[in-house]
């Protein structure tokens, strides 16, 4: 295996001494890890991974036991029979919605054996949860149902100050007595470029062209994650770019949105991940956690609500440190005006 970095050990380290952490840190740099190292000087203890998409819980699942770290279960609707392994994924909505999952931590029993709670991905809280997803503004209230002496471990690639204090207010995270961790954003495999478009959401010339210029085939293309903000506008895209290419290549060019059922979803990723996928359009569904470290380039279809989102969604590329990737933003000339 690889050798933890410093930084990787002392969150560790912190949270067996008790301390809530906070981890800012761009994709593909390793949060992951200080989950697990705990368990490996408490093996009888439990982690609670609290994580915002179901594509990402099992993607990261299967990612664990393929690399062989600590057993790893996604507990989704139903609590597995003998109770949560040893790292256990789960969604806000399960831990606060879900009666049976809420008795289960507030038993002596099994809240004697936890030994951190993680919130992965963390400005979720802020970006979903005043409308779209409120129990992720409420996660702060699972310091009720466990022990006092329980760290959270907060993490993510994109905590700017003003939402770094919304997470810790929501979270009752005390500055003064959290270890703090920011690496920064910086990804040097990493090549930025903006284009500027012609219109708005329905030019998509400007994505066609950009992909798939004269003589060159879908298979021509490296593999290419890009991003929408509207479902409808992904799947134009998709009939689109199909138009310009041929039939054969039709499977290689999909989309990946939330209407899409849980088995479509599994089945796209993990075609995907294979490479059998050379062009996935996808809305926000993919834009965070899923570790696929063969995606050469990354687009966003129309400048974003926020940087930080467009930085979460530009950190799937290049994975692999080795791989020379690209992160292109189109521009819609509305911008220009504002």
């Amino acid at each position: 295996g690889k050798t933890p970095y410093p930084w990787q050990i002392n969150v560790a380290e912190a949270i067996l001494l008790g301390l809530d952490c906070t981890v800012i840190a761009g994709t593909g740099a390793g949060k992951t890890k200080p989950f697990i190292m705990p368990l490996f000087v408490q093996p009888q203890r439990v982690v609670l991974v609290i994580s915002p998409l179901n594509a990402l819980e099992e993607d990261q699942v299967s990612g664990r036991q393929v690399r062989r770290l600590q057993p790893l279960t996604y507990v989704g609707r139903a609590i597995p029979r003998d109770g949560a392994q040893s790292t256990s994924m789960t969604s806000p909505e399960m831990c606060l919605q879900h009666a049976k999952f809420r008795e289960l931590l507030s038993s002596p029993d099994f809240a004697a054996k936890i030994c951190s709670i993680v919130i992965d991905e963390a400005h979720c809280i802020s970006q979903w949860g005043k409308d779209f997803r409120p129990e992720y503004a409420k996660l702060g209230t699972l310091r009720f149902f466990v022990p006092v002496q329980v760290p959270f471990l907060v993490t993510s690639a994109t905590l700017p100050s003003p939402i770094l204090s919304e997470v810790r207010h929501n979270v009752h995270l005390e500055k003064e007595y959290t270890y703090h961790v920011h690496l920064g954003t910086d990804r040097p495999n990493i090549a930025w470029f903006t284009w500027t478009m012609k219109g708005g959401k329905k030019d998509l010339e400007s994505l066609g062209s950009l992909l798939l210029a004269e003589n060159t085939t879908v298979l021509d293309v490296p593999q290419t994650l890009v991003f929408f903000d509207e479902i409808n506008v992904a799947i134009e895209a998709l009939k689109h770019l199909r138009k310009r290419s041929s039939r054969v290549s039709h499977p290689y060019i999909q989309v990946y949105h939330s209407q899409r059922s849980p088995r479509a979803k599994k089945k796209l990723l993990r075609r995907f991940r294979n490479d059998n996928i050379r062009i996935l359009l996808s809305t926000e569904a993919a834009g965070m956690g899923c570790d696929i470290p063969n995606i050469v380039q990354v687009i966003q279809f129309m400048v974003p609500e926020s940087l930080a989102i467009w930085m979460q969604r530009a950190g799937r590329a290049g994975r692999n440190r080795q791989t020379n990737a690209r992160a292109i933003l189109l521009v819609q000339p509305t911008v220009f005006q504002e």
